[in-house]
């Protein structure tokens, strides 16, 4: 069972999705630290999201302050000439708002129309 951790930074680039032969998808969200935004040597963070996850990333935005839930994946490949590699992945699950970001507002709703009578909360007409 994996870990979850949880990053918060700001959005460095939101890359296009992937689709390979197989059908397979992934979509990389590459983050920077606060710190590393300002820095000369920022370091960026690339996080994997896979599948249906990759829709998460529609709306995300360079600049963005987000926290990303994820978890680390690691794998082994021999390549033809009999040489292991090993890699990891950040693979993300879930990307939101991070503290402080300013959330997507509700619409606010439409006003009643004439005629219908508006309903407040000082009316305590209720038999219970």
């Amino acid at each position: 069972m994996s870990a979850f951790y949880d990053y918060t930074g700001i959005v460095y680039k939101v890359m296009p999705v992937q689709t390979f032969s197989s059908g397979f998808t992934k979509r990389d969200l590459v983050l920077t630290d606060d710190d590393g935004a300002n820095s000369r040597y920022p370091a960026r963070i690339p996080f994997t999201f896979k599948k249906d996850n990759c829709a998460m990333l529609d709306n995300v935005r360079e600049g963005q302050r987000v926290k990303v839930r994820f978890a680390i994946d690691g794998r082994e490949w021999t390549n033809p000439q009999g040489q292991t590699k090993f890699f990891t992945d950040l693979t993300g699950f879930k990307i939101e708002p991070a503290d402080g970001a300013e959330a997507p507002s509700m619409p606010e709703p439409p006003p009643a129309p004439d005629g219908i009578a508006d309903i407040s909360a000082d009316d305590d007409d209720l038999p219970f």
